[in-house]
């Protein structure tokens, strides 16, 4: 797919100095204008003002960091504005949707995985081909084959994922390591190891929730680890086994590991380590401070949260520690997945070229990734070797960028808390995994669109009403069911695993 050539060398005046610029693209692509001087915009024009997109809070010194990028992009020959608009996790998606369907003119925003061929199918997201191809060299050079695949839908390329590290990158949780060693508990490897952890904080640490409301994914190591297909975890509706010599798509709700993992959590409930379920009120709104401030024992995870939150934590709790727990070790690793997250263009957007020219200039080099990243050294953060270090830089200076939905693995630095040998770990992750069947196969779900927006309304209805320990399940599991059925479940199942057959025809496997 990246076969690449040379093309001729693009001479652009950049900040008063003729400048060579290279340009590696695939063959067969257009031979436009390259854009490292960004010769769209005439001499003289305003510069072009990109909408960025994002969940949570808007970051300390966002503002000043802002007119640093856009200084070292003008530098660059790339005369873009950028407005940052950040959106309260919990209504971020649905802001998603309705600038979707409202046509505000946002340009990029962060997507996630397992809702991109929904997107896809409802046409809110801009194909990114063109753009990659021309503006994009850096990035088509530098992510994995599988991960572009696995963005690609119906020959169409609609995300820029980060690059990191994949493989089961959701099967983890994240647990407090001091309170482990302080009670004399193994490292945890198993489901029975997490009851004795969750048991010794329970009966000693009555001031601490012991876990914290998580959805359980980790416990997949355990009961069975499969790729979800058309969503996310138990949100999916179908999935399929690797291990399955069929390879049968099939229903997450009829599962023996969906029954598992709701009977795990709700003893968990009611021994009191789960406080209540999610249909419960919540009695603390914001689960990462809770974590921070010491008011829980464990919360979820993915591979790199650790490397995300330590400096976070450190701050308030310098002497305490954090485990990322990742169960069964020597069961095999897989590559499920393609991506998770991942920056895509609305497609009511005028700027794709200069969105994915933005994301290109940030993977170019060391120097931008930092900046666009981290913020402005010494500044915003330092570094002790090659190590991040807040150390010294004032809180309202501390810039903390939600990069992980840009993070490549060649640019990323670790806190200055994590070891050497776990930093190595975490860099090394993907190379003893092993392929699942699915990697790389996203669904379109164009042709299934009306059955999938019935099945995510029922699934949304019912699913926090089965996580919950007081629910009559075996009631509410069979009106579930019946609905599925009713809603088309059984042609959503048909026509994935018509595709996924066609896919793996399509792929030789």
């Amino acid at each position: 797919m990246r076969k690449a050539v040379w093309v001729a060398l693009a001479l652009v005046l950049v900040a008063g100095a003729a400048t060579a610029v290279m340009v590696m693209v695939r063959p067969g692509a257009p031979r436009g204008p390259v854009l490292s001087g960004h010769e769209q915009a005439a001499p003289g024009t305003e510069p072009v003002t990109l909408k960025l997109l994002f969940p949570l809070d808007e970051p300390k010194d966002q503002a000043q960091v802002t007119k640093a990028v856009e200084e070292k992009l003008a530098l660059d020959g790339l005369p873009l504005k950028l407005e940052f608009t950040f959106v309260p996790f919990d209504q971020y998606w649905n802001r998603v949707w309705v600038n979707a369907a409202s046509g505000e003119n946002y340009d990029l925003a962060l997507i996630s995985y397992s809702n991109l061929s929904d997107m896809v199918s409802k046409k809110v997201l801009a194909p990114l081909d063109s753009a990659l191809e021309t503006y994009g060299p850096e990035i088509l050079a530098h992510t994995p084959d599988y991960a572009l695949q696995g963005v690609t839908i119906n020959g169409h390329i609609y995300a820029i994922p980060r690059v990191m590290p994949i493989a089961e990158h959701e099967s983890f949780v994240q647990i407090r390591g001091d309170l482990r060693k302080k009670y004399g508990l193994p490292e945890i490897k198993s489901v029975a190891d997490m009851d004795r952890y969750l048991e010794a904080i329970s009966e000693n640490e009555p001031e601490m929730i012991p876990y914290f409301y998580d959805t359980g994914r980790f416990l997949l190591r355990e009961y069975g680890d499969v790729a979800f297909l058309a969503g996310n975890y138990l949100n999916a509706p179908v999935y399929i086994d690797p291990a399955d010599p069929e390879l049968e798509v099939k229903n997450t709700y009829e599962s023996v590991f969906f029954r598992q993992i709701m009977e795990k959590l709700h003893e968990w409930q009611r021994k009191g380590y789960i406080p209540y379920g999610p249909s419960g009120t919540p009695e603390i709104p914001d689960p990462e401070k809770a974590l921070y401030e010491g008011k829980i024992a464990a919360t979820w995870s993915v591979v790199l949260k650790q490397a995300e939150r330590i400096d976070s934590f450190k701050e308030k709790l310098p002497l305490a520690e954090l485990e990322n727990v990742y169960l069964h070790p020597e069961r095999p690793k897989y590559m499920f997945t393609a991506a998770d997250n991942m920056l895509s263009v609305f497609s009511t957007s005028s700027h794709v070229n200069e969105a994915v020219a933005l994301i290109n200039w940030v993977r170019k080099s060391q120097e931008n990734y930092d900046l666009f990243t981290y913020g402005v050294k010494n500044v915003n953060y330092k570094l002790v070797g090659d190590a991040i270090s807040y150390d010294e830089v004032h809180p309202t200076k501390r810039y903390m960028s939600i990069h992980w939905a840009w993070n490549d693995i060649r640019y990323f630095r670790f806190s200055k808390y994590l070891s050497e040998p776990y930093k190595k770990e975490l860099r090394s992750w993907n190379q003893d995994a092993v392929a699942s069947p699915t990697l790389g196969f996203m669904p379109d779900l164009t042709p299934i669109k009306s059955e999938m927006a019935q099945v995510n309304v029922i699934v949304s209805e019912y699913l926090a009403l089965l996580y919950d320990e007081k629910v009559d399940w075996d009631t509410t599991l069979s009106r579930f069911q019946a609905k599925l059925k009713n809603a088309g479940l059984e042609h959503v199942k048909a026509e994935i695993q018509r595709q996924f057959d066609a896919f793996r025809s399509r792929n030789g496997r």
